[in-house]
């Protein structure tokens, strides 16, 4: 998707028609065609899509998402990597709280929104929670702030510290290590892995992993490292949570801004969740890349 650039120099403001080319899994080139001092009008700036279109060279092909939504998520990452330079916070105030809010509340934490800011803010339990509610909100937080700034590899250290976090001080049996019984999933037709052979199915995905990253899209290597994990459900509690931040994690180290996956849309994250138990990646992949252009492009 090509777009207008402007870049200031001197006091004086210069345009550029701009396309961004993913030609790896990781590399993205961008290509500009100086506009000028000014926009051009429309018949002109046509002629220059048409020249842009024509150096296009060919594109990385990706496995599971289409061309159009490659190019907008790739546009979402190129404009969060120019406004990093000059902000130093490019999420909203309130990510953290509706973040906590929801990926909460998808495992049946009762806590409401406002409830949820309130933890977090003044760190004090509303009259009336639960208290597994209220330390899985503050637990959240934490899990958070190790997650972004982890920057080594992907490892059962990493993952467990991470289910650690998340249900530490909680009911949860096992914090900080895999099950040692077998786990239902709540609404769901999938059985997932007796806990003799979770620690071996692990580290096959760790290690497919850093194959995968050599050759999928960065929202599709998180969709299947998301999926995978799922479908192992490693731990006797935190599994979805763990899920939800390991994607997020894979977004972040690969220059995306993170994703809220909302309560209110869970039967459709279940259902794209229940499609990849059965080979097919491709809706959870849609459904990803969706949920980041709704969440951080307005549309006009």
């Amino acid at each position: 998707m090509s777009f207008i650039e402007r870049q200031k120099h001197g006091g004086h403001s210069y345009y550029y028609l701009v396309k961004n080319i993913r030609v790896t899994p990781t590399n993205v080139k961008k290509l500009r065609i100086f506009l000028g001092r000014e926009i051009p009008k429309q018949v002109e700036l046509q002629k220059h899509f048409v020249e842009l279109e024509k150096r296009t060279m060919e594109q990385y092909q990706t496995r599971w998402l289409p061309k159009e939504l490659v190019e907008k998520v790739d546009d979402l990452s190129a404009s969060i990597t120019v406004f990093r330079k000059t902000a130093t916070n490019v999420l909203p105030k309130d990510f953290l709280v509706r973040y906590t809010y929801n990926t909460n509340a998808i495992e049946g934490n009762r806590l409401t929104l406002r409830q949820t800011a309130l933890v977090l803010s003044d760190r004090i339990a509303p009259e009336g929670t639960r208290a597994d509610d209220v330390i899985e909100a503050l637990n959240a937080v934490d899990a958070w702030d190790f997650v972004k700034s982890y920057k080594r590899r992907l490892n059962k250290a990493f993952i467990c510290k991470m289910q650690y976090e998340i249900t530490k001080n909680t009911s949860c049996r096992i914090q900080g290590n895999y099950r040692d019984s077998e786990v239902r999933i709540a609404g769901s037709g999938h059985v997932p892995p007796k806990p003799a052979i979770v620690a071996g199915l692990l580290e096959d995905l760790f290690a497919e992993f850093y194959i995968e990253k050599k050759r999928l899209h960065p929202v599709e290597l998180a969709t299947m490292l998301h999926n995978k994990f799922v479908k192992i459900h490693p731990f006797t509690g935190g599994n979805g949570r763990t899920a939800r931040l390991l994607m997020n994690w894979i977004l972040l180290r690969n220059k995306f801004p993170p994703v809220i996956i909302e309560v209110s849309n869970k039967e459709q994250y279940y259902n794209a969740i229940e499609a990849a138990d059965k080979g097919d990646q491709k809706p959870f992949a849609t459904y990803l890349c969706n949920q980041l252009l709704s969440q951080y492009i307005i549309s006009t």
